[in-house]
């Protein structure tokens, strides 16, 4: 059985899709129905990072690695691309205006002290916050993973869920909402990547696949969470906006899956070809697009979305070469990854 879940990269790569085509449509000046639509793609993030505590935890439980095997094995395959899309962002603003380049900010990346820093949060792409989100998860991973075994899920949850609420109190009444380094810090987003973690767990030892509930609850629980998220975002103004991210996983996810249902095969094709280009895919993305429309504002001042279209197929191809180049780094430098155990690769534990 292959160890890859077909549903799990079909969540990761709608997510990044629909999170690329937010950031796309921040740039066109849409109608306000339709800005206020396309913002909704941004939630992919919380599905993201459930996924990523899903996967996470699953090949843990597939196969233990050291903390050290574990931060190696991220770190070639997340630090490494993202130093060097920055590298070439930096070397592409000393001839293009798209970024401000400076040293201090250059080895804020590199060095990984950017996430402390909310002048350099975003430098060289203002999508690059995720990426120090995502770091800090695989620092506490390890402390995580430890939590879960010692306790029963209920109270692992709630003490996730505990955590992000008042993280996100304490951002909102601290007036830090609008920082990255708090509005983004791991923090935030906990409950949502320990919830990967349980359903990782009960899917590896009982066999529960979440993404197998009925067509209709899963309609059902769509409309009510997208409803409840976007109520709290318009209602409750920094609170509602910093502390929807319930509703908008369960809402966001429940169609994710819905549609994987569907089994429209292109819909499903495209997207799972998404799935693995997905990283590369989120750290070109606004270089891409800035570059584009750098030129064509340069040259005649006027970007339009059936050109946004096109960019954003640029960006796919751009992004499956990378993807090729990137695993060619990466076996160039620490040599071919072994392939997991036989045993380890079902999802359901062996008891026997």
């Amino acid at each position: 059985m292959n160890k890859k879940l077909e549903v799990i990269d079909f969540l990761k790569g709608y997510s990044m899709l629909s999170i690329v085509i937010y950031h796309f449509g921040q740039t066109l000046g849409l109608w306000p129905i339709l800005a206020r639509m396309i913002d909704f793609g941004g939630t992919g993030v919380h599905t993201f990072i459930f996924v990523s505590g899903f996967g996470l935890y699953l090949s843990h439980l597939r196969q233990p690695l050291s903390f050290s095997q574990f931060l190696k094995k991220r770190f070639t395959k997340v630090y490494i691309p993202y130093i060097i899309i920055v590298s070439v962002s930096a070397l592409i603003s000393f001839l293009v205006p798209i970024y401000a380049n400076s040293a201090y900010a250059f080895f804020g990346h590199v060095f990984l002290y950017k996430m402390f820093d909310d002048d350099i949060m975003s430098s060289y792409g203002y999508q690059l916050w995720f990426i120090s989100t995502i770091i800090q998860f695989y620092f506490i991973f390890p402390f995580l993973v430890r939590m879960k075994e010692r306790l029963k899920d209920w109270p692992f949850i709630l003490i996730g869920l505990g955590i992000s609420i008042t993280w996100g109190i304490f951002v909102v009444r601290t007036g830090r909402a609008g920082m990255r380094i708090y509005n983004g810090a791991f923090f935030l987003y906990l409950w949502e990547f320990m919830l990967g973690m349980l359903l990782a767990e009960k899917f590896f030892v009982k066999g529960y696949e979440f993404w197998k509930m009925k067509k209709v609850y899963l309609m059902l629980l769509s409309v009510v969470g997208i409803g409840a998220y976007a109520m709290m975002a318009l209602t409750l103004g920094a609170y509602g906006r910093l502390l929807n991210d319930v509703p908008a996983l369960i809402g966001y996810t429940c169609l994710s899956v819905f549609l994987y249902r569907c089994s429209l095969a292109w819909l499903n094709s495209f997207v799972l070809f998404t799935a693995k280009i997905s990283y590369p895919l989120y750290l070109v993305h606004i270089l891409i697009l800035l570059m584009v429309i750098y030129g064509i504002n340069y040259y005649r001042g006027v970007y339009s979305w059936p050109e946004a279209i096109v960019i954003l197929l640029l960006c796919l191809l751009v992004a499956y070469w990378l993807e090729k180049f990137f695993r060619w780094v990466d076996q160039a430098l620490f040599g071919p990854r072994k392939a997991p155990l036989a045993g380890k690769v079902i999802g359901v534990r062996d008891r026997t």
